[in-house]
Formats: structure tokens, C-alpha cells, sequence
């Protein structure tokens, strides 16, 4: 007789293999975009003969799909490759309340006024970057396609213009297929 089963043993697999176990978006698809964003981004900076490292915000991300995408996780990955490439500068505007906080305490006179650091010497941003990830899913019968758009875009602060823009495009099929004896 069966009983209830569990999983009780594992093994560490390598991050970088594709492995779709069903049919959800997956850390796989958020390497894809991410690799996709940082090269076409790294590239676009040296065609445009930016020489000082462009100071980049990110805006908040957004997912327009029906199911749940960790943006922030994808964002991180496109923020982490891309400050690990030398070539840009973030912003943390997540950080900005409890910067203003840490501001008020150093020049409360609980610190010394020679190292308490106050407001007025931020970095301004230059570029805000922003993306969405988009989705369609078409059923007939026993197949499945789902068809994943991710659109990243750096918008200039000063004149509002978008002067980058680049798309990943993700297509997954799936078979229905019984499981049972």
C-alpha cells in the first residue's frame, strides 16, 4: 500500500542548467532576459560613447502577466551584472527614507559634527530604468504555448526621452500527458 509520500533527498544542480518542470515562468527565463538586457545595454553604452559611468534609478517593475514573476529578483540580476561590468552606476531609491532618517540622527548632535555626512552631496540620476514582462498562453486540446515578452527601457531624466529600449522573447511549449498506472 502507498502511503503519503515527501521529498526526503536531494542534490545541488547547476544554476545555468534549463530545467522546466512545469510550465510557469522560471529562474531560466529570468537568466534569458537577463543576459539578453545586460548585453544589448552594455553594448548600446559603447555605441553611444558614454564615458562616464551613466547613473541609473530603477523604477518599480511591473508584471502584466496572470501569473506571479519575482520582478524584483529579475531587476536584481540585471542591477547585479551590470554594476559587476564596471560600466554603470545605481541609485538605491529603496534606500532614500532611511537615508533621510540616518540624516536627521547625525546632525541631531548625537554625532560628531566633523564625520556627520547630511543631505545635499546624493548622486543625481541620469536614467531611469524600467521593464515589464508581458505573457499569452494559447490551449488546444492537449497543447500548450505560452509566449513570454520582457521590455526593459532607459528613460532620460532631464529630457523624458526613451533611449534605449530592447526585448526578450521566450516561447515554451507543453504536452498534456496522463500520469497515473
Amino acid at each position: 500500500c502507498a502511503g503519503p509520500q515527501a521529498f526526503t533527498q536531494g542534490e545541488y544542480g547547476d544554476p545555468a542548467e534549463i530545467n522546466m518542470l512545469d510550465d510557469k515562468w522560471n529562474q531560466n527565463d529570468t537568466q534569458l532576459v537577463a543576459k539578453k538586457m545586460v548585453n544589448s545595454l552594455e553594448t548600446w553604452t559603447v555605441d553611444e560613447g558614454l564615458g562616464s559611468k551613466p547613473v541609473i534609478i530603477l523604477e518599480t517593475p511591473r508584471n502584466r502577466t496572470s501569473e506571479h514573476i519575482d520582478m524584483e529578483s529579475l531587476y536584481d540580476q540585471v542591477k547585479t551584472e551590470l554594476k559587476q561590468s564596471g560600466r554603470f552606476t545605481f541609485l538605491d531609491k529603496a534606500a532614500r527614507g532611511e537615508i533621510a532618517e540616518e540624516y536627521e540622527y547625525q546632525t541631531s548632535g548625537y554625532v560628531d559634527p566633523s564625520q556627520a555626512k547630511g543631505p545635499g552631496k546624493q548622486t543625481a540620476a541620469q536614467f531611469l530604468l524600467g521593464g515589464v514582462v508581458t505573457s499569452t498562453v494559447q490551449q488546444v486540446g492537449k497543447d500548450k504555448s505560452l509566449y513570454y515578452k520582457a521590455t526593459f527601457e532607459l528613460t532620460s531624466i532631464e529630457t523624458t526621452e526613451i533611449v534605449w529600449t530592447d526585448q526578450k522573447e521566450i516561447i515554451k511549449h507543453f504536452k498534456k500527458k496522463s500520469i497515473g498506472y
